[in-house]
């Protein structure tokens, strides 16, 4: 599978990357776990819930209405938080989602 890319997509920046890392650790080629993670997603935006936590796989993903935080799951590999706009997170999801829906794997 190719590596993730969604629209406004920016290489090099530090949110993107991470995002990306996400979607390549994390959510893998699982739709339906896509799927799950994207409901989270939709839940806080549309305000269903305040907030959610997501543990996984690399990363904890704290998703709030406006910011999501990207930790590492395991301090030992020194990454640093990240925060991106939620909205940013669910459009590169969304674009995910597609690509692995669309993949001839």
């Amino acid at each position: 599978m190719a590596a993730p890319d969604w629209p406004g997509r920016i290489v090099g920046d530090d949110g993107h990357d991470r995002i990306a890392a996400c979607l390549v650790m994390d959510i893998q080629n699982a739709p339906d776990w896509a799927r799950v993670v994207l409901g989270h997603v939709d839940d806080v935006i549309n305000g269903r819930v305040s907030h959610q936590d997501v543990v996984m796989n690399a990363y904890i993903l704290k998703i709030d209405p406006a910011i999501c935080e990207i930790a590492p799951a395991y301090e030992e590999h020194g990454e640093d938080v990240v925060w991106v706009p939620t909205a940013e997170f669910r459009a590169a999801l969304v674009a995910w989602i597609d690509q692995i829906d669309n993949s001839p794997d």
